[in-house]
């Protein structure tokens, strides 16, 4: 069709119309608009509402988390059940505070970066809501913070992950541990195999639930040189032989018992109090003197040659497994981020140094082939001691409530290595509940709960039993 030169400016504008008509349903489509809570709507336990400053919304802001017990308790009210986005809009003038969560009872926790004056939306991670009102708790955590209000939009289905290409890093690396790597990477995304770390926590799995876990932990603290001479015996070493000939995986930590310079019998600061050192808490910051970075800058110093000792004691212990073809997913200097080790004490420099000399001596000098390297210091990526010397990549976690997804610390992980590397949930404190984390989208290769009172004993036993009984579970059946 033709236009006449005095139909031209209606033909645009009949076209323009068109083409917006067309565009209208994409216009729109930039997603659900969040649901938005103003704090000062709340319940206010022990807390204010403040009006000081500019930048808040609303009528004002909430202030005063500053003692046990501070909280501000929302209403939020979503038109369907699912999986929501939560951010906290903020104001942090002293530095990154902790805070706590509770969404409908199940609890967890995160860190609202520093924001000086001004206040700033943080996403805090996804949370589950129903149709209706739900019930959202803000508690102190570390206090000092400023809540303005909280936001929820309908969160996105995350897919299970993909498997990244996976290699050991160790180019000499036995068939056994090679084989076991492309295990954990062929169900990644489909099953989370769950671990434990004593035989006594074993037998009560097995008791409850009828099954065994397929991963089972050990700890070579007491081969520590620091430890022998004052009559330790190790006997991690029998321990993972027999778990491989049930037919488990064997992961392998160790607590390592500071080469010398022990403050046993000092009374010394932890945790606020003074308390007596002893030698068999040598693994802990507080109850040594041992300075990790003084002692790898001079490499011809006593202290040096002492780590040289500690980490060729160990390697006899590890050999053992070798020869009798046990592959170990081996987790040394684990949670160094926390310092209260002492290798992480002095900071991300000296434990990644302590990390690629303890590869170089076990890996390369002792041909312990048999080891896939497992790092679990934390989420700050200036720990990590670098692709060419970790094959997977944990995380140790404690939370509140053993109901905690983890979702905001697997997505952390997923963006910094999850191209990468294999994401482990490499200690827990009870027993992860992996269907939820699943629904979640959040599905870690491996997790292994720590023992006593933070393993299973720690859950309801009718949960662990649904727990242990989803297909997407990985355990043993009886022997």
């Amino acid at each position: 069709m033709s236009l006449r030169p005095e139909n031209h400016l209606d033909g645009i504008s009949l076209l323009a119309a068109f083409c917006l008509a067309l565009a209208a349903p994409f216009a729109r489509a930039e997603g659900p608009q969040p649901i938005i809570v103003e704090a000062e709507s709340g319940k206010r336990t022990g807390v204010d509402i403040g009006k000081q400053g500019q930048g808040f919304t609303g009528t004002g802001y909430v202030t005063g988390f500053d003692a046990d017990g501070d909280a501000l308790e929302l209403s939020a009210q979503a038109p369907a059940p699912g999986i929501y986005d939560l951010s906290i809009r903020y104001r942090c003038a002293f530095g990154q505070k902790g805070f706590d969560l509770r969404v409908n009872g199940i609890g967890s926790s995160g860190i609202l970066p520093a924001t000086g004056e001004q206040f700033a939306l943080h996403r805090v991670g996804r949370v589950e809501l129903a149709a209706g009102s739900n019930t959202i708790v803000v508690a102190k955590g570390w206090g000092f913070y400023d809540v303005d209000r909280v936001e929820l939009t309908p969160s996105r289905a995350r897919g299970a992950p993909q498997p990244p290409p996976v290699q050991a890093v160790n180019p000499r690396a036995d068939d056994a541990s090679r084989d076991l790597l492309a295990r954990l990477a062929s169900g990644y995304g489909r099953t989370t195999l769950y671990g434990l770390y004593s035989e006594a926590d074993a037998n009560y799995l097995l008791e409850h639930t009828g099954r065994r876990p397929a991963i089972m932990g050990t700890d070579l603290m007491d081969a520590s040189p620091s430890r022998v001479e004052r009559g330790a015996r190790c006997e991690a070493v029998r321990q993972a032989i027999e778990a491989h000939r049930r037919g488990q995986i064997v992961t392998v930590s160790w607590h390592w018992n500071a080469p010398t310079d022990l403050l046993d019998g000092q009374m010394v600061e932890h945790e606020g109090k003074r308390v007596e050192a002893k030698w068999w808490s040598g693994f802990y910051t507080f109850a040594t003197s041992f300075d990790l970075a003084a002692a790898l800058a001079d490499p011809a110093g006593e202290r040096h040659r002492l780590i040289i000792r500690d980490i060729d004691a160990i390697a006899k212990e590890l050999a053992e497994l070798r020869d009798a073809g046990v592959p170990v997913l081996w987790r040394p200097l684990h949670e160094a981020e926390g310092g209260w080790f002492w290798w992480g004490a002095k900071g991300p420099a000296p434990f990644k140094k302590l990390w690629r000399l303890l590869y170089e001596r076990l890996a390369v000098h002792h041909g312990l082939d048999n080891l896939l390297w497992v790092y679990s210091s934390g989420t700050d990526p200036a720990w990590y001691p670098g692709d060419d010397v970790v094959d997977i990549v944990g995380i140790d976690a404690y939370p509140a409530d053993i109901r905690d997804s983890l979702d905001a610390t697997w997505e952390t992980l997923l963006e910094q290595y999850g191209s990468r590397k294999l994401l482990a949930l490499t200690e827990f404190g009870g027993t992860p509940d992996m269907p939820r984390m699943h629904d979640f989208g959040v599905w870690w290769s491996f997790a292994v709960s720590w023992s006593d009172r933070e393993g299973p004993r720690k859950n309801d036993v009718a949960r662990l039993k649904q727990i242990i009984a989803d297909g997407a579970v990985g355990t043993l059946p009886p022997p």
